[in-house]
């Protein structure tokens, strides 16, 4: 038996394939010339990591197929030209992101359980899917939808042979016009100093499916922060954490009180300590039944929301009324 299994072996042609990469598997696709009737595929390790149910011969008619340990023999009508596909778990991928300056540069990263797989066309499906939707539906969406199934972003990478491992490589780099951030955001505070978070935004230069995104400025790390998913052309913004140098400075003076309410004068003054223009986001909750006066705000039915750009080195001043309930 095994003697008749090496001979029909000998009709498969190691071509080059076509490997789809998803968080969590991939699907690959190898042309294949087959004999009359019958064909065995040496899977070896990698049917340990091939899905079961999703290996199949696409170009003839199967009539049968018999698993001998890392073995697999299909028996069919037809020959000649055809592809063996399956969904394979020993090869995942995702995206991440590097900013230097004002150069964004998207990386794959990929990884690969088992032998080398040579892809002569490589796609990255990359984004967000919830785990108990693969791999029972990954079948039937892969089948009916060429595009990209669950919404994923889709991304042509180079030709390449895939090493067991993990694989980064960069595969789109563009320039961008960063905005500097700073916000406060959160119930209205009464103390002398409000600490501020930083962040940037910019247009995506290309569609950028969610993923980690690392600062860096004039050679210095800036941060970390997760990407969300945005569309080519659309607003993206990353927010980095707490800003060690720029600080709110808070002043409140009570104006007149009764028994039912309290009304206050509230300065916010904000001095820009960086040698580029910065935009400010000031967004404030208050408690039910409040009254607010201020001037330039978008007023909401929880508060307000405000935005503001201060050159380098300006200080501004941002002042309201604020009447409570006692």
């Amino acid at each position: 038996m095994r003697k008749r299994l090496a001979l029909l072996a000998l009709g498969l042609s190691a071509l080059a394939q076509e490997v789809a990469v998803y968080p969590g598997f991939a699907e690959v696709k190898e042309p294949v010339d087959l004999p009359p009737a019958a064909w065995v595929y040496l899977a070896g390790e990698k049917l340990g990591h091939i899905l079961p149910g999703s290996l199949r011969l696409l170009g003839v008619e199967e009539t049968e197929r018999v698993f001998q340990g890392s073995a697999v023999l299909f028996r069919y009508r037809g020959e000649g030209k055809a592809t063996l596909r399956y969904l394979y778990t020993g090869l995942s991928g995702e995206v991440f992101y590097t900013l230097d300056g004002t150069t964004l540069t998207a990386w794959a990263r990929l990884k690969l359980e088992g032998e080398a797989l040579r892809a002569e066309r490589l796609t990255l499906f990359a984004g967000e899917v919830r785990a108990k939707v693969l791999p029972q539906a990954a079948l039937r969406a892969l089948e009916e939808a060429p595009g990209s199934p669950f919404g994923l972003f889709r991304y042509e990478l180079p030709p390449r042979t895939l090493f067991p491992g993990t694989t980064e490589l960069p595969f789109l780099r563009q320039a961008v016009e960063p905005e500097r951030l700073l916000r406060y955001q959160g119930p209205f505070r009464t103390q002398g100093g409000l600490p501020l978070e930083r962040g940037l935004r910019f247009l995506a230069p290309f569609p950028l499916a969610p993923g980690p995104l690392e600062v860096v400025e004039e050679g210095r790390f800036l941060g970390q922060a997760l990407l969300p998913a945005t569309p080519e052309g659309g607003v993206a913004e990353a927010w980095l954490g707490q800003d060690l140098r720029a600080r709110l400075v808070r002043e409140v003076a009570l104006l007149s009180q009764t028994e039912k309410e309290a009304t206050y004068r509230v300065e916010t003054r904000l001095e820009n300590p960086y040698p580029y223009p910065v935009r400010l986001l000031l967004a404030e909750t208050f408690p039910p039944g409040f009254r607010l006066d201020f001037p330039g705000a978008v007023l909401l039915p929880e508060g307000y929301r405000l935005e503001a750009v201060l050159d380098p080195m300006e200080a501004r001043s941002f002042r309201y009324r604020l009447t409570l309930p006692r």
